[in-house]
Order: structure tokens, then C-alpha cells, then sequence
């Protein structure tokens, strides 16, 4: 009897102490798998527009959003991305009260407008509409010697990322949901 008491003790003991560093292994790993999902892998979207000088204000507004870790993990993307100018021409005020936090989900459906899901190069642009990730529809025009997405001129095409394909325009586009929020127009 006195055996089998012990036998129960120490297999008390043993789990007891296998438990907790179950546990904390357990704790451990879901840290870490978080802190991968937020991390911004090298070569992706959101690394290739914070390298080049023209699109500073899109790498702004990408973290103001919260959209540069979507853009800079292993989802891939297509992002008809504007230039630095392209905001430029926006109504002075207009950038100022979207990078507001009271109009984060603003900011989010203005820049989920300039991206499609999956990689989609230059040559495999057609003519029609494309669904953006924001849920609208934007036109693409393609012609022989050129390429527009919703009016805008694409200037560089086919930018490669590690998740995706960068296409540069000279226009802010403004889905029909935003349109005449802070002066913004189609």
C-alpha cells in the first residue's frame, strides 16, 4: 500500500512539474507566432516602399492605416502604388485629416482602393475592372503603348516584391465610397 502511494506522489510531483514548462512552452509559441504575423519580411511590399525615396507619404500613410504589416508578410499583393507627387496633388488639407486616428478606417478603404489581391504583373493587366482588397471595382485600360488604372497613368511597372508586384501612378485614386470626404474627387 505503501508503495502505491508513493508511485502516486511522485507521479504528483513529476506532473507538477512538467505542467508549467508545458505552459510556458505553449505561452512561448503563441508569442512568437504573434510577433511573426506582425513582422514586416525583408524584400516585401512594405520594405520595397519604405526603400524608395517616391514613396514616403504611401509608407506613411501604410503604418498610419495599419496596413504595413498586411503588405509586408507573405500574402501577396498587387499594389498600384502613388507617388509622393500623386499626394501632392491631393487638397492641402486632405492628407493631414486622413492621417488623423478618428479616420483610420477612412485612410484603410483609400488605400485598400490601390490593392488587388494576388500577383498580377503588367502583361497580366486586361481591359475591364478589377476588384480591389477594399471591395470596390477600379477600371484598367491597356493599351500598346500604355497602362491606366482609374484614369491613372501607370509610370513603372512589374516592381517586384518577395509577396507581390508594385505598378507606380501619378494619381491618388478615390473609391466612389470616399468620394467628397476632405475635398477627395473621382
Amino acid at each position: 500500500m505503501k508503495t502505491k502511494t508513493i508511485s502516486h506522489a511522485v507521479l504528483l510531483i513529476s506532473m507538477a512539474a512538467v505542467i508549467p514548462a508545458a505552459q510556458a512552452q505553449g505561452t512561448d509559441t503563441k508569442t512568437s507566432s504573434i510577433e511573426e504575423k506582425s513582422a514586416i519580411l525583408p524584400g516585401s511590399l512594405t520594405t520595397v516602399i519604405a526603400d524608395s525615396a517616391s514613396f514616403s507619404t504611401l509608407g506613411k500613410a501604410l503604418k498610419a492605416a495599419g496596413l504595413d504589416a498586411t503588405l509586408g508578410g507573405r500574402q501577396e499583393f498587387t499594389v498600384f502604388a502613388p507617388t509622393d507627387e500623386a499626394f501632392g496633388k491631393l487638397p492641402p488639407s486632405t492628407l493631414t485629416q486622413l492621417l488623423l486616428p478618428e479616420n483610420k478606417e477612412k485612410l484603410r478603404m483609400l488605400l485598400l482602393y490601390h490593392v488587388v489581391a494576388g500577383k498580377v504583373s503588367a502583361a497580366e493587366l486586361s481591359n475591364g475592372e478589377v476588384k480591389t482588397v477594399n471591395g470596390e471595382k477600379v477600371k484598367v485600360e491597356v493599351a500598346t503603348d500604355k497602362i491606366e488604372v482609374g484614369g491613372a497613368k501607370v509610370y513603372s511597372s512589374d516592381v517586384k516584391a518577395t509577396n507581390g508586384f508594385m505598378h507606380s501612378i501619378g494619381r491618388v485614386l478615390v473609391p466612389e465610397s470616399l468620394e467628397g470626404f476632405a475635398g477627395l474627387k473621382r
